[in-house]
């Protein structure tokens, strides 16, 4: 949704945020601003609204610029594509989504997107064309990408993830396959990578990766929750370690440590998710899960100011939640800043929920910002019917505001769009 008058549009938010706060219901050219959290827009869908049918979506920033790109899954047809929007407004609006390889087979689908963006103006994504994982970047902001490549050699790959260093040099993505971790790198922004290398070696497990991130002093963090398996199913109860991955010497080998350990909670689809953040010096590992098996999950985070060789003890950001399940945690960092989200269902239906820190230490009120209460059948003033997809995330644009993409859906998770709130 477009608005040449970006100093109209901001009186009207703030005059709506004011009359939220006497409990009024109003809505503005088409978004639905029920109750807006005082200092953001109010969240709005960018999926296709009539595909019904969009989950886990991706967003990333770039650091000097007012560029912002987001990225999900949605059907078209009978197959699964990987959508593109771009903002150019600091993640206010964003124009149509586009296909990210429109040239790749129409025979299989594309899953599970991660975009990241450096200090040049690059923007990076990984995907999974099929069984296999792909690579991509763009130069011109998202208008055209590079041939897509398939980085990874094993049989079957699932759950990419990425990490980019923030002059865009070094790229690193990592996967699951057949439970276990492989990696790649690339030390020329993508050009070329290593082959793929399998860090862990592992049985009755399957690992979900989450979470990267490249520090300025070239370590590499990657993390993830690592889940019990028996046969093929991963919807079995028990111990979840949340595990780092960390390398200093390029990728070329990686040290395993487990920071904590929770449990499988009140339903697989509302399970442990583990994610990372760096303020460009200091490490904010971000995760969910139980502290006993089925009970509902919480939300933690964990400090490290030594690259991740060590972590402080964890701190629980759902304190104000009154037991309520918790789940899809999302973080991102800048100089000065973390932000983190996650979904939880205090009040009886889900609502994403918003938490910021200068430090990693001590933190602001949690802030909801799922702040529609219509525009979608599974929308109510009380919230949402279910997560739609695995992960959510959170970016931080170049004027130091939080955008958050969220996937939002209804009780059966049949149905769901991508929406996105930014703070102004």
């Amino acid at each position: 949704m477009l608005n040449s008058n970006r100093t109209l549009k901001v009186f009207m938010y703030s005059l709506l945020a004011v009359i939220s706060v006497i409990g009024a219901n109003l809505f503005f050219t088409g978004r639905s601003l029920a109750a807006p959290s005082i200092g953001w827009d109010g969240e709005h869908i960018i999926s296709v609204v009539s595909s019904g049918n969009s989950w886990e979506p991706a967003i990333a920033a770039d650091p000097s610029a007012p560029y912002v790109y987001a990225g999900w899954m949605q059907y078209v047809g009978s197959k699964i594509q990987i959508k593109i929007a771009t903002s150019s407004d600091g993640g206010t609006t964003f124009g149509p989504a586009q296909t990210i390889c429109p040239t790749c087979s129409t025979g299989t689908g594309q899953y599970d997107i991660v975009l990241a963006t450096s200090s040049n103006g690059t923007v990076f994504a990984t995907y999974m064309q099929s069984n296999k994982i792909s690579f991509t970047k763009s130069s011109n902001h998202a208008v055209t990408w590079s041939p897509a490549i398939t980085v990874s050699s094993t049989s079957w790959a699932d759950k990419p993830w990425m990490g980019v260093s923030p002059n865009g040099n070094d790229v690193y993505i990592f996967w699951s396959s057949r439970g276990n971790i492989f990696t790649i790198a690339s030390h020329n922004g993508g050009n070329s990578f290593s082959k793929p290398l399998q860090v862990t070696n592992e049985t009755g497990i399957y690992y979900y990766p989450n979470g990267a991130t490249v520090l300025a002093n070239g370590t590499a963090v990657i993390v993830a929750s690592e889940y019990p398996l028996k046969g093929n199913s991963t919807k079995i109860t028990g111990a979840i370690p949340i595990v780092a991955f960390r390398t200093n010497n390029g990728g070329t080998s990686w040290t395993r440590t487990v920071v904590d350990t929770l449990n499988t909670g009140a339903s697989f689809e509302t399970g442990s998710v583990t994610t990372i953040a760096s303020d460009g010096t200091n490490l904010l590992l971000v995760y969910s899960g139980s502290l006993t098996v089925g009970a509902n999950g919480k939300v933690f985070v964990r400090r490290s100011t030594d690259s991740g060789v060590t972590w402080s003890d964890r701190t629980e950001m759902t304190t104000s939640a009154s037991g309520a399940d918790a789940t899809s945690v999302a973080a991102a960092g800048k100089p000065g800043l973390f932000v983190i989200t996650w979904m939880d269902k205090r009040g009886g239906a889900w609502n994403v929920w918003e938490r910021e820190s200068l430090d990693g230490i001590t933190w602001s009120s949690d802030t909801k910002v799922s702040d529609s209460a219509s525009g979608a059948t599974y929308k109510t003033t009380a919230g949402f019917g279910m997560p739609y997809g695995d992960y959510d995330m959170v970016a931080i644009n170049s004027s130091g505001m939080p955008v958050t993409i969220m996937g939002e859906g209804d009780v059966t998770q049949t149905k769901g769009d991508i929406w996105v709130n930014r703070k102004q």
